[in-house]
Protein backbone atom coordinates (compact mmCIF):
# COMPACT_ATOMS: atom_id res chain seq x y z
CA UNK A 1 0.00 0.00 0.00
CA UNK A 2 2.75 2.58 1.18
CA UNK A 3 4.60 1.80 -2.61
CA UNK A 4 1.57 2.27 -4.38
CA UNK A 5 1.12 6.12 -2.57
CA UNK A 6 5.01 6.69 -3.36
CA UNK A 7 3.87 6.13 -7.32
CA UNK A 8 1.48 9.16 -6.66
CA UNK A 9 4.68 10.80 -4.80
CA UNK A 10 7.18 9.92 -7.19
CA UNK A 11 4.57 11.84 -10.29
CA UNK A 12 4.29 14.57 -7.78
CA UNK A 13 7.55 15.20 -7.47
CA UNK A 14 8.56 15.49 -11.13
CA UNK A 15 5.81 17.66 -11.94
CA UNK A 16 6.82 19.79 -8.76
CA UNK A 17 11.01 19.85 -10.32
CA UNK A 18 9.30 20.49 -13.71
CA UNK A 19 7.60 23.77 -11.82
CA UNK A 20 9.98 25.19 -10.13
CA UNK A 21 12.10 25.18 -13.46
CA UNK A 22 8.98 26.76 -15.04
CA UNK A 23 8.53 29.70 -12.41
CA UNK A 24 11.95 30.52 -12.79
CA UNK A 25 12.27 30.57 -16.63
CA UNK A 26 8.51 32.63 -16.19
CA UNK A 27 10.10 35.12 -13.01
CA UNK A 28 12.96 35.73 -15.51
CA UNK A 29 10.92 36.51 -19.15
CA UNK A 30 8.52 38.79 -16.98
CA UNK A 31 12.01 40.62 -15.83
CA UNK A 32 12.80 41.03 -19.56
CA UNK A 33 9.38 42.80 -20.87
CA UNK A 34 9.31 44.64 -17.99
CA UNK A 35 12.83 45.88 -18.85
CA UNK A 36 11.47 46.03 -22.57
CA UNK A 37 8.39 48.19 -21.67
CA UNK A 38 6.03 44.93 -22.02
CA UNK A 39 3.78 45.40 -18.93
CA UNK A 40 1.71 42.34 -19.26
CA UNK A 41 2.87 38.63 -20.23
CA UNK A 42 0.26 36.55 -22.40
CA UNK A 43 -2.35 34.45 -20.75
CA UNK A 44 -2.58 31.99 -23.40
CA UNK A 45 1.46 31.24 -23.87
CA UNK A 46 1.56 31.60 -19.88
CA UNK A 47 -1.06 28.85 -19.60
CA UNK A 48 0.50 26.60 -22.00
CA UNK A 49 4.26 26.77 -20.69
CA UNK A 50 2.57 25.67 -17.46
CA UNK A 51 0.74 22.71 -18.41
CA UNK A 52 4.06 21.18 -20.01
CA UNK A 53 5.47 21.78 -16.82
CA UNK A 54 2.53 19.75 -15.07
CA UNK A 55 2.27 17.30 -17.98
CA UNK A 56 3.02 14.24 -15.51
CA UNK A 57 -0.13 14.51 -13.71
CA UNK A 58 -2.32 15.18 -16.00
CA UNK A 59 -0.76 12.24 -17.80
CA UNK A 60 -1.41 10.60 -14.57
CA UNK A 61 -5.22 11.71 -15.04
CA UNK A 62 -5.84 11.01 -18.57
CA UNK A 63 -4.09 7.68 -18.15
CA UNK A 64 -6.05 5.89 -15.54
CA UNK A 65 -8.49 3.44 -15.81
CA UNK A 66 -10.88 2.64 -13.18
CA UNK A 67 -9.50 5.23 -10.45
CA UNK A 68 -11.94 6.83 -8.96
CA UNK A 69 -15.18 5.91 -7.20
CA UNK A 70 -17.37 7.62 -9.94
CA UNK A 71 -14.73 6.52 -12.53
CA UNK A 72 -17.57 4.34 -14.40
CA UNK A 73 -20.25 6.25 -13.63
CA UNK A 74 -18.62 9.00 -15.64
CA UNK A 75 -18.01 6.86 -18.21
CA UNK A 76 -21.69 5.55 -18.37
CA UNK A 77 -23.08 9.03 -18.15
CA UNK A 78 -20.38 9.65 -21.32
CA UNK A 79 -21.89 6.94 -22.89
CA UNK A 80 -25.22 8.06 -22.58
CA UNK A 81 -24.45 11.95 -23.45
CA UNK A 82 -23.59 10.92 -27.04
CA UNK A 83 -25.95 8.45 -27.45
CA UNK A 84 -28.36 11.18 -27.30
CA UNK A 85 -29.31 14.28 -28.69
CA UNK A 86 -29.29 17.70 -27.36
CA UNK A 87 -32.86 17.86 -27.19
CA UNK A 88 -33.14 14.97 -24.50
CA UNK A 89 -30.22 16.76 -22.11
CA UNK A 90 -33.43 16.99 -19.53
CA UNK A 91 -34.41 13.33 -19.30
CA UNK A 92 -30.75 12.18 -19.14
CA UNK A 93 -30.85 12.44 -15.20
CA UNK A 94 -33.73 9.63 -15.00
CA UNK A 95 -31.57 6.94 -16.30
CA UNK A 96 -29.97 4.34 -14.41
CA UNK A 97 -27.35 7.33 -13.02
CA UNK A 98 -30.20 9.09 -11.18
CA UNK A 99 -28.19 10.39 -8.35
CA UNK A 100 -25.88 12.66 -11.10
CA UNK A 101 -27.48 15.59 -11.67
CA UNK A 102 -25.62 16.81 -15.24
CA UNK A 103 -25.14 19.79 -15.23
CA UNK A 104 -24.85 21.80 -18.87
CA UNK A 105 -21.44 22.48 -18.52
CA UNK A 106 -20.17 19.31 -17.71
CA UNK A 107 -23.14 17.98 -20.63
CA UNK A 108 -21.41 20.36 -23.35
CA UNK A 109 -17.96 18.96 -21.96
CA UNK A 110 -18.97 15.62 -22.93
CA UNK A 111 -20.49 16.45 -26.43
CA UNK A 112 -16.66 17.92 -27.12
CA UNK A 113 -14.48 15.37 -27.13
CA UNK A 114 -14.72 12.31 -29.45
CA UNK A 115 -14.49 9.26 -26.77
CA UNK A 116 -14.31 8.78 -22.87
CA UNK A 117 -10.29 8.88 -22.98
CA UNK A 118 -10.22 12.28 -24.56
CA UNK A 119 -12.61 13.55 -21.78
CA UNK A 120 -9.86 12.42 -19.24
CA UNK A 121 -7.45 13.99 -21.20
CA UNK A 122 -9.16 17.20 -22.28
CA UNK A 123 -10.65 17.51 -18.25
CA UNK A 124 -7.39 17.11 -16.94
CA UNK A 125 -5.90 20.02 -19.30
CA UNK A 126 -8.96 21.99 -18.16
CA UNK A 127 -8.35 21.29 -14.69
CA UNK A 128 -4.47 22.42 -14.75
CA UNK A 129 -4.91 25.60 -17.13
CA UNK A 130 -7.56 26.94 -14.63
CA UNK A 131 -5.55 26.74 -11.43
CA UNK A 132 -2.73 28.50 -13.71
CA UNK A 133 -4.79 31.36 -14.55
CA UNK A 134 -5.64 31.07 -10.55
CA UNK A 135 -2.39 31.11 -9.36
CA UNK A 136 -1.14 33.57 -12.50
CA UNK A 137 -1.94 37.05 -10.47
CA UNK A 138 -0.25 35.84 -7.87
CA UNK A 139 2.70 34.59 -9.02
CA UNK A 140 5.10 38.03 -8.66
CA UNK A 141 4.69 36.95 -4.90
CA UNK A 142 3.96 32.94 -4.09
CA UNK A 143 5.90 30.00 -5.32
CA UNK A 144 4.46 27.95 -8.27
CA UNK A 145 5.72 24.75 -7.31
CA UNK A 146 4.35 25.40 -3.83
CA UNK A 147 0.95 26.31 -4.65
CA UNK A 148 0.94 23.55 -6.63
CA UNK A 149 2.00 20.89 -3.71
CA UNK A 150 -0.94 21.91 -1.63
CA UNK A 151 -3.62 21.98 -4.86
CA UNK A 152 -1.93 18.32 -5.64
CA UNK A 153 -2.07 16.78 -1.90
CA UNK A 154 -5.07 18.42 -0.73
CA UNK A 155 -7.36 17.89 -4.29
CA UNK A 156 -5.93 15.63 -6.71
CA UNK A 157 -7.42 12.25 -5.04
CA UNK A 158 -10.68 13.92 -5.04
CA UNK A 159 -10.21 15.66 -8.76
CA UNK A 160 -9.19 11.57 -10.16
CA UNK A 161 -13.17 10.94 -8.28
CA UNK A 162 -15.20 13.78 -9.04
CA UNK A 163 -14.09 15.59 -12.19
CA UNK A 164 -17.14 17.86 -12.31
CA UNK A 165 -16.67 19.05 -8.59
CA UNK A 166 -13.14 19.97 -9.05
CA UNK A 167 -13.73 22.21 -12.16
CA UNK A 168 -16.19 24.12 -10.09
CA UNK A 169 -13.76 24.45 -7.30
CA UNK A 170 -10.92 25.71 -9.79
CA UNK A 171 -13.02 28.33 -10.84
CA UNK A 172 -14.55 29.60 -7.69
CA UNK A 173 -10.65 29.92 -6.53
CA UNK A 174 -10.44 31.70 -9.70
CA UNK A 175 -13.56 34.45 -8.34
CA UNK A 176 -12.01 34.54 -4.90
CA UNK A 177 -9.79 37.31 -7.08
CA UNK A 178 -12.54 39.19 -7.39
CA UNK A 179 -14.23 38.95 -4.30
CA UNK A 180 -11.00 40.56 -3.14
CA UNK A 181 -11.04 42.77 -5.34
CA UNK A 182 -14.58 44.23 -4.46
CA UNK A 183 -15.52 43.10 -7.48
CA UNK A 184 -18.46 41.96 -6.60
CA UNK A 185 -20.70 41.14 -9.71
CA UNK A 186 -17.64 39.44 -11.78
CA UNK A 187 -17.15 37.37 -8.25
CA UNK A 188 -21.05 36.03 -8.66
CA UNK A 189 -20.59 35.70 -12.86
CA UNK A 190 -17.48 33.28 -11.58
CA UNK A 191 -20.14 31.50 -9.07
CA UNK A 192 -23.05 30.67 -11.89
CA UNK A 193 -19.80 29.51 -14.44
CA UNK A 194 -18.71 27.08 -11.69
CA UNK A 195 -22.79 25.86 -10.86
CA UNK A 196 -22.51 24.79 -14.59
CA UNK A 197 -19.96 22.57 -13.62
CA UNK A 198 -21.95 21.45 -10.13
CA UNK A 199 -24.47 23.11 -8.36
CA UNK A 200 -23.09 23.15 -5.02
CA UNK A 201 -20.82 26.45 -6.30
CA UNK A 202 -24.26 28.10 -5.84
CA UNK A 203 -23.09 28.11 -1.78
CA UNK A 204 -20.14 30.56 -2.00
CA UNK A 205 -22.64 32.91 -3.12
CA UNK A 206 -22.58 33.26 0.63
CA UNK A 207 -18.76 34.17 1.11
CA UNK A 208 -20.06 38.13 -0.50
CA UNK A 209 -20.58 38.61 3.13
CA UNK A 210 -17.19 37.85 4.44
CA UNK A 211 -16.45 41.08 2.51
CA UNK A 212 -18.43 42.74 3.67
CA UNK A 213 -17.44 42.60 7.91
CA UNK A 214 -14.96 45.15 7.67
CA UNK A 215 -12.18 45.79 10.73
CA UNK A 216 -8.62 46.74 11.77
CA UNK A 217 -5.96 44.71 13.42
CA UNK A 218 -6.69 41.78 15.79
CA UNK A 219 -8.84 42.80 18.59
CA UNK A 220 -10.39 40.78 21.85
CA UNK A 221 -14.10 41.48 20.63
CA UNK A 222 -13.45 40.34 17.35
CA UNK A 223 -12.28 37.12 18.15
CA UNK A 224 -15.20 36.56 20.25
CA UNK A 225 -17.83 36.79 18.20
CA UNK A 226 -15.32 35.12 14.96
CA UNK A 227 -15.66 32.17 17.76
CA UNK A 228 -19.23 32.30 18.24
CA UNK A 229 -20.03 32.66 14.92
CA UNK A 230 -18.03 29.24 13.78
CA UNK A 231 -19.38 27.20 16.72
CA UNK A 232 -22.96 28.37 15.98
CA UNK A 233 -22.72 28.27 12.54
CA UNK A 234 -23.40 24.60 12.15
CA UNK A 235 -26.45 24.71 14.34
CA UNK A 236 -28.03 27.37 12.50
CA UNK A 237 -26.96 25.35 9.56
CA UNK A 238 -28.96 22.07 9.90
CA UNK A 239 -32.38 24.09 9.78
CA UNK A 240 -31.36 25.00 5.86
CA UNK A 241 -29.92 21.59 5.09
CA UNK A 242 -32.49 20.22 6.68
CA UNK A 243 -34.79 22.58 4.09
CA UNK A 244 -32.53 21.40 1.30
CA UNK A 245 -32.58 17.71 1.92
CA UNK A 246 -36.54 18.07 0.62
CA UNK A 247 -35.93 20.14 -2.82
CA UNK A 248 -35.92 18.03 -5.42
CA UNK A 249 -32.86 19.62 -7.26
CA UNK A 250 -30.49 18.46 -4.04
CA UNK A 251 -32.08 15.37 -2.42
CA UNK A 252 -30.61 13.03 -4.60
CA UNK A 253 -27.26 14.34 -2.79
CA UNK A 254 -28.81 13.75 0.50
CA UNK A 255 -30.25 10.16 0.06
CA UNK A 256 -26.97 9.14 -1.50
CA UNK A 257 -24.53 10.09 0.58
CA UNK A 258 -25.77 8.58 3.50
CA UNK A 259 -23.16 6.96 5.97
CA UNK A 260 -22.92 6.29 9.81
CA UNK A 261 -23.01 8.39 12.54
CA UNK A 262 -19.41 6.60 13.76
CA UNK A 263 -18.09 7.24 10.42
CA UNK A 264 -19.59 10.66 9.79
CA UNK A 265 -18.16 12.20 13.37
CA UNK A 266 -14.57 10.36 12.47
CA UNK A 267 -14.58 11.60 8.74
CA UNK A 268 -15.96 15.38 10.43
CA UNK A 269 -13.21 15.80 13.62
CA UNK A 270 -10.14 14.43 11.84
CA UNK A 271 -10.85 16.94 8.94
CA UNK A 272 -11.07 19.60 11.53
CA UNK A 273 -8.05 18.63 12.82
CA UNK A 274 -6.09 18.92 9.43
CA UNK A 275 -7.34 22.53 9.24
CA UNK A 276 -6.35 23.85 12.41
CA UNK A 277 -3.10 22.07 12.21
CA UNK A 278 -2.56 24.52 8.88
CA UNK A 279 -3.87 27.71 10.02
CA UNK A 280 -2.87 27.81 13.65
CA UNK A 281 0.77 27.89 13.19
CA UNK A 282 0.24 30.77 10.64
CA UNK A 283 -2.55 32.55 13.21
CA UNK A 284 0.01 32.05 16.18
CA UNK A 285 3.64 33.36 14.13
CA UNK A 286 2.30 35.34 11.27
CA UNK A 287 -0.89 37.49 12.82
CA UNK A 288 0.51 40.58 11.12
CA UNK A 289 1.33 39.22 8.02
CA UNK A 290 -2.07 37.53 7.58
CA UNK A 291 -4.67 40.64 8.66
CA UNK A 292 -2.15 43.74 7.61
CA UNK A 293 -3.31 42.53 3.89
CA UNK A 294 -6.96 42.33 2.82
CA UNK A 295 -6.23 39.78 0.27
CA UNK A 296 -4.84 37.22 3.28
CA UNK A 297 -7.44 38.55 5.39
CA UNK A 298 -10.03 38.18 2.92
CA UNK A 299 -8.44 34.23 2.63
CA UNK A 300 -7.98 33.74 5.87
CA UNK A 301 -11.71 34.48 6.69
CA UNK A 302 -12.33 31.44 3.35
CA UNK A 303 -10.08 29.40 5.07
CA UNK A 304 -12.04 29.93 8.54
CA UNK A 305 -14.66 28.70 7.19
CA UNK A 306 -14.16 25.24 6.30
CA UNK A 307 -14.12 24.63 10.25
CA UNK A 308 -17.92 25.03 10.77
CA UNK A 309 -18.28 23.85 7.03
CA UNK A 310 -16.28 20.91 8.27
CA UNK A 311 -18.70 20.15 11.36
CA UNK A 312 -21.88 19.93 9.42
CA UNK A 313 -20.13 16.68 8.28
CA UNK A 314 -21.31 15.72 11.89
CA UNK A 315 -25.27 15.66 10.68
CA UNK A 316 -24.08 14.21 6.81
CA UNK A 317 -20.93 13.90 5.53
CA UNK A 318 -21.75 15.65 2.22
CA UNK A 319 -21.93 18.76 3.48
CA UNK A 320 -18.57 18.92 3.65
CA UNK A 321 -18.55 19.26 -0.13
CA UNK A 322 -19.40 23.08 1.17
CA UNK A 323 -16.18 22.66 3.03
CA UNK A 324 -13.95 22.48 -0.17
CA UNK A 325 -14.65 25.76 -1.40
CA UNK A 326 -12.86 26.81 1.31
CA UNK A 327 -10.52 24.41 1.38
CA UNK A 328 -9.07 25.68 -2.28
CA UNK A 329 -8.20 29.07 -0.66
CA UNK A 330 -5.16 26.88 1.14
CA UNK A 331 -3.52 26.68 -2.27
CA UNK A 332 -3.01 30.59 -2.40
CA UNK A 333 -3.48 31.16 1.17
CA UNK A 334 -0.43 29.44 2.43
CA UNK A 335 1.83 30.48 0.36
CA UNK A 336 1.18 34.32 -0.08
CA UNK A 337 1.39 34.57 4.05
CA UNK A 338 4.69 33.05 3.57
CA UNK A 339 6.17 34.78 1.04
CA UNK A 340 5.10 37.91 3.33
CA UNK A 341 7.57 36.46 6.42
CA UNK A 342 10.82 38.46 6.62
CA UNK A 343 12.36 36.45 9.06
CA UNK A 344 14.36 33.69 6.91
CA UNK A 345 14.74 31.06 9.92
CA UNK A 346 10.80 31.51 10.83
CA UNK A 347 10.01 30.69 7.04
CA UNK A 348 11.95 27.79 6.44
CA UNK A 349 10.50 26.34 9.88
CA UNK A 350 7.18 26.79 8.31
CA UNK A 351 7.69 25.57 4.69
CA UNK A 352 9.72 22.51 6.08
CA UNK A 353 6.55 22.38 8.48
CA UNK A 354 3.65 22.45 5.59
CA UNK A 355 5.47 20.38 3.45
CA UNK A 356 6.16 17.61 6.21
CA UNK A 357 2.55 18.14 7.08
CA UNK A 358 0.94 18.02 3.69
CA UNK A 359 3.01 15.00 2.70
CA UNK A 360 1.38 13.17 5.63
CA UNK A 361 -2.10 14.26 4.42
CA UNK A 362 -2.19 12.83 1.23
CA UNK A 363 -0.88 10.15 2.69
CA UNK A 364 -2.65 9.46 5.97
CA UNK A 365 -6.40 9.98 3.93
CA UNK A 366 -4.72 7.53 0.15
CA UNK A 367 -4.13 4.87 2.63
CA UNK A 368 -6.50 4.86 5.94
CA UNK A 369 -9.28 6.42 4.24
CA UNK A 370 -8.24 5.24 0.41
CA UNK A 371 -10.45 8.45 -0.90
CA UNK A 372 -11.52 7.97 -3.79
CA UNK A 373 -10.56 4.38 -4.73
CA UNK A 374 -7.34 5.53 -5.89
CA UNK A 375 -4.99 2.75 -4.72
CA UNK A 376 -3.53 1.18 -6.46
CA UNK A 377 -2.90 3.29 -9.22
CA UNK A 378 -4.15 1.41 -12.50
CA UNK A 379 -3.31 2.77 -16.10
CA UNK A 380 -5.18 2.10 -19.45
CA UNK A 381 -1.25 -0.19 -20.62
CA UNK A 382 -2.17 -2.72 -17.40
Amino acid sequence: MILDVLVYLAVFAVSLIMAAIFQKIHNTAKTRYLSAGVVKLNTFTYCINGCLSVFPVIAMFGLRYGIGTDYFNYEQIYNAVHGTSICDYWSLHNQNFSYFYIEPGYYALNKIFPSFRWLLWGTGILLFTLLLIAIKDYSKQINFAFALFIYLSTQYIYALNGMRFAIAIVLILIGYKFLIQNRTKTFVLMVLLASLFHQTALFCLAMVFLKRYKYKGVDGIRNIVLIAMILSFPLLCKFLLEILSHISLFERYFDTFQYSASMTMTISWTWVLHVISVLLPLIILCGKEIFDAENTDILFRICVMEVPLRMLGLFNTWYTRFARYSQIALVIFVPLVLSKIQNKQKKAILYLYYIAWFVFYFAYYAIVNDQGDSLPYVWIFS
